[in-house]
């Protein structure tokens, strides 16, 4: 068995044999007949645009297989190969590469074993290795308060631009993803037989930056180009100023602006007075302000006011700044003096006022108008206190300097002692005895002012209203008939007003002199009255409620002081004469209520004091004493008279002239008259004048005690005593000094003197300056005045 598998094997080996044989033989014979030229194809690497080389594979096939495969640059034949070329490897799978870095146009040759030979050509042009060119152009080099565009050109020498990358800042090429922002470019020329390409493009920056553009074309050259821009500015400059002074001064003021812009710089500045706005500053409407290198410059304000600076920088931003000048005082303050005398001692109280504020206050003794003069340096300054204390009577001067140097004086006259001289209607009725004429009046007037100067006087107490009527036009009581001649009559002229100017123009101070409460003496005949006078008309008309407004009492008419109609009638009174006309006082004399004797408590306002003591009651409160409550009566009426007087002019005196009997005044049958209140309380009067009219050896009312006694009772530190001194009897016999001694006026006046408490005297009255018996009394008296 073994035997006849191994004769098979050896069978089928013999039969390969002679197959193998047979096929070489056949094969031989094939290439000995090939004449067909080898297949080349050539494939490049990539046809896209490149800056790196391009790879070329070459394949050669041929049935008699391939011998040489060669390359060369250019076209070239199949005779250029057999002696040149280069000779290309060929691998396995009959291919070979080479890769070119140049564009050209390159030959392959392929020869096979049979000396067939091909040529074929591939020309490479897709290689870019030069970079593209960036040009970035600025639409501005100037300062700009705009955005600036950039122009970009890019120039392309290759195969074309596949993009072009922008980020802001300093970048690098591996900072660009495909995410960045890109530039959208238009080509604008093209030359493809030159591969020359133009592409434009613009980016709007608007805020100063550095821009980093990546530039790519398509064979991936890059170019990386930075540019900064520096000139936008849209902010607009910061605007300051300063004054050369913020005190108060009284020249122009230096203005120094400022304007401060950090990025393209300060340009220049203008302004105009006023507030305005950036459309007002127009072509020679306006100031220019030169400014320095630091951007300072200033102008003059010679005036406040607001002024306007118009700022511009070098990129056109504007400003508008606003420049207060609030500081320029050339006013001078306005000044005021006016003094009070208490115990022969004056104090000046100066008032100065200025928008600037008062700088200093100073003041001389004497007469000194010149605002320049050496003496203000050494003057006694009483800036602090605004006042001083005058001990000696005249002229004295002030000077008040506001913060800014201005600088204004007055001056004021100080009279230490009141000399005043009453003039009664006694004098009226002696001068004009049926009434005068506006003409003889002020004959009269002028007259007696002009003697009250020469007797060294420097007040007039002057009687205005005398029986609750008036010597001057009233909305409350009637024309007095001591001005016409017959009450309730108008003169045609205002005799009050002649007075107190005629007063005023001799430096004489004018008090008008009122009774308060008397209607009449020695008549209760009301029809004796005018019919417009309060008295009547309350008496005649149908209303019964104010028929006790007016009380008759020892054939005299009063007054009511117990009717607040009645007080209220005499403050009206008063407030229109301080009101209407420059007074500087206002002077009750000695009639109150009447001496009701010991029947006090059941006669005169008896029958008020019931309808008080009832309401009292009916409220449980403790009625005052009849005494007391008249008291009370005259003190409403007399606070009341002294408020209205000061709430229209601080500076108008009221005062009151009791009868000298400090006794009687205090007793409660008569008068009620509360001089220690006034004495010792402020709000009540201004100064008390009694009527201190006995001689120094008088009995019960010795001149000097009795002046001790008044000033004793003195307590207000706002409250002047003056002391009313009776020339009209003098060389009298009322009193045996009187009737022998010439000198008791004079003694009178000296003893005041002497107590350094009294600011002053009234004399009772001006006819008896001129009267045949008080003359040598008086005329002694005058010598010391």
């Amino acid at each position: 068995m073994l035997r006849r598998i191994k004769t098979k094997y050896i069978w089928a080996l013999l039969i390969l044999f002679s197959v193998s044989s047979l096929l070489l033989h056949k094969s031989t014979v094939f290439a000995a007949a090939d004449k067909t030229a080898p297949k080349l194809t050539l494939t490049a690497s990539t046809k896209e645009p490149t800056n790196g080389k391009v790879k070329v594979t070459a394949k050669a096939t041929d049935s008699s297989g391939i011998k040489s495969l060669k390359w060369a640059s250019g076209k070239r034949t199949a005779a250029y190969f057999k002696s040149a070329g280069t000779t290309l490897k060929i691998n396995s799978k009959n291919t070979a590469a080479v890769s070119f870095s140049a564009n050209k146009t390159y030959t392959f040759y392929a020869l096979d074993k049979a000396g067939n030979a091909t040529v074929k050509t591939i020309t490479i042009s897709n290689i870019d290795t030069i970079e593209p060119k960036l040009a970035i152009a600025l639409s501005t080099l100037k300062d700009t308060k705009g955005n600036v565009v950039l122009a970009l050109t890019v120039t392309e020498e290759g195969k074309g631009i596949k993009s072009l990358q922008y980020m802001t800042g300093n970048r690098k090429t591996e900072n660009f993803t495909e995410t960045t922002k890109e530039i959208v470019l238009t080509n604008s020329t093209d030359d493809t037989q030159k591969d020359l390409y133009t592409y434009t493009g613009k980016l709007t920056v608007t805020r100063n930056n550095t821009i980093t553009f990546l530039l790519k074309d398509l064979a991936g050259n890059t170019v990386l180009k930075t540019v900064k821009i520096s000139n936008i500015d849209k902010t607009a400059p910061v605007f300051s100023y300063t004054l050369s002074t913020q005190e108060p001064i009284n020249k122009s003021v230096e203005v120094t602006i400022k304007g401060e812009d950090n990025e393209s710089g300060i340009a220049s500045a203008y302004y105009m007075s006023g507030t305005k706005t950036s459309a007002d500053f127009t072509k020679g409407a306006y100031e220019t302000a030169e400014l320095k290198e630091d951007g300072t410059g200033s102008f003059t304000a010679t005036a406040n006011g607001t002024f306007t600076v118009l700022l511009k920088d070098k990129a056109g931003n504007e400003t508008i700044g606003s420049v207060q000048v609030s500081n320029i005082d050339i006013t001078k303050p306005t000044l005021s003096l006016s003094s009070s005398v208490m115990n022969q001692k004056a104090t000046v109280t100066s008032s100065a006022k200025d928008a600037s504020g008062i700088g200093k206050i100073k003041f001389i003794k004497g007469s000194n108008t010149s605002v320049s003069s050496a003496k203000w340096d050494t003057a006694k300054d009483i800036t602090s206190s605004k006042n001083f204390t005058a001990t000696g009577s005249g002229t004295y001067s002030v000077m008040a300097e506001d913060k800014a140097g201005n600088r204004i004086i007055k001056t004021i006259e100080i009279q230490l002692e009141l000399k005043a001289v009453w003039i009664s209607y006694l004098e009226f009725a002696n001068y004009g005895k049926n009434g005068f004429t506006k003409a003889t009046f002020e004959k009269t007037i002028d007259t007696m002012f002009d003697n009250v100067v020469d007797l060294k006087m420097n007040a007039v107490v002057v009687q205005v209203r005398p029986f609750g009527d008036a010597m001057y036009p009233s909305a409350y009581f009637p024309w007095s008939k001591y001005a016409s001649g017959t009450q309730g009559t108008s003169p045609g002229f205002d005799p009050l007003a002649y007075m107190v100017e005629a007063a005023h123009k001799r430096g004489l101070a004018f008090h008008a002199w009122l009774n308060p409460y008397r209607v009449t003496t020695g008549s209760t005949d009301y029809s004796k009255l005018s019919k417009d006078n309060p008295a009547r008309v309350w008496k005649e008309d149908k209303d019964t409620s104010n028929d006790r407004n007016v009380l008759s009492f020892n054939n005299n008419l009063y007054y009511n002081p117990a009717v607040k109609e009645v007080q209220d009638l005499i403050v009206n009174g008063i407030k229109e004469i301080v009101t209407n006309y420059d007074v500087d006082g206002i002077h009750f004399d000695d009639y109150f209520y009447p001496a009701l004797g010991s029947n006090y408590k059941k006669n005169f306002d008896s029958q008020e004091y019931e309808a008080y003591s009832e309401i009292c009651k009916k409220n449980n409160i403790t009625p005052m004493t009849i005494a007391n409550w008249r008291r009370y009566n005259v003190n409403t009426m007399v606070r009341n008279a002294y408020s209205t007087i000061k709430k229209i002019d601080k500076s108008v005196e009221f005062g009151i002239s009791p009868g000298g009997f400090i006794d009687s005044l205090a007793s409660d049958q008569s008068y009620y008259v509360d001089v220690k209140t006034w004495l010792s309380s402020d709000g009540y009067v201004d100064y008390i004048c009694p009527q201190l009219y006995w001689t120094f050896s008088h009995a019960t009312y010795p001149y000097d005690k009795i002046l001790k006694t008044w000033l004793s009772y003195r307590t207000s530190s706002t409250v002047k005593v003056y002391v009313g001194i009776a020339t009209y009897r003098s060389g009298s016999n009322i009193e045996k000094d009187w009737l022998n001694d010439p000198n008791v006026l004079k003694n009178m006046v000296e003893y005041g003197r002497d107590t350094g408490l009294v600011d002053g005297y009234m004399f009772f009255r001006y006819d008896f300056f001129y009267n045949k018996t008080t003359k040598p009394g008086v005329d002694l008296m005058l010598e010391i005045l």
